[in-house]
């Protein structure tokens, strides 16, 4: 009787544990900051104010694919100048697409053009995968702007 409610224990105790999902883990893409949503975290290496970090263009003669977004937000860390990044969730269509943005700020308007791409050669399992990234658009001092992610409006900032 003894081993038994060992065993019923032991049952109970892993079962309560949880299952791994059939990845084996997590399946959340995150680039840029480790949270997103953590606003106490400067950008590293914000440069000038006014000048906006290197993007992540896309890689010439790898297949472009679609981005869907499900949420984005601008993140305004207070510091001094302040620094901005813009937070986006969505999905992308595998696992071996990555996430690629350019961004152009034509002085009133910063606008994020957002892309997955995969290389032509690659075999991947057909699977949406979600993903997260934070996206720093610098650090201004007396100036605002508008932002934009593929078209759509996000919000705007005031320095």
């Amino acid at each position: 009787m003894r081993k038994f409610t060992v065993l019923l224990v032991i049952a109970l105790a892993s079962t309560a544990c949880g299952v791994l999902d059939a990845s084996g883990g997590d399946t959340t893409t995150t680039i840029g900051s480790e949270d997103p949503g953590d606003g106490d975290e400067p950008i590293a290496e914000p440069g000038e104010p006014g000048v906006i970090p290197e993007p992540r263009p896309p890689i010439p003669g790898n297949i472009d694919g679609p981005v869907m977004i499900s949420g984005a937000s601008l993140r305004i860390m207070e510091s001094f100048p302040i620094q901005v990044m813009l937070d986006v969730e969505g999905d992308k269509p595998t696992p071996c697409h990555e996430i690629f943005w350019t961004v152009e700020d034509t002085g009133e308007v910063i606008e994020i053009e957002m892309i997955s791409q995969t290389a032509g050669d690659q075999a991947c399992i057909q699977v949406i995968e979600p993903f997260m990234i934070a996206v720093p658009l610098g650090s201004w001092q007396g100036e605002s702007r508008d932002v934009t992610l593929n078209g759509e409006p996000v919000g705007s900032f005031d320095s």
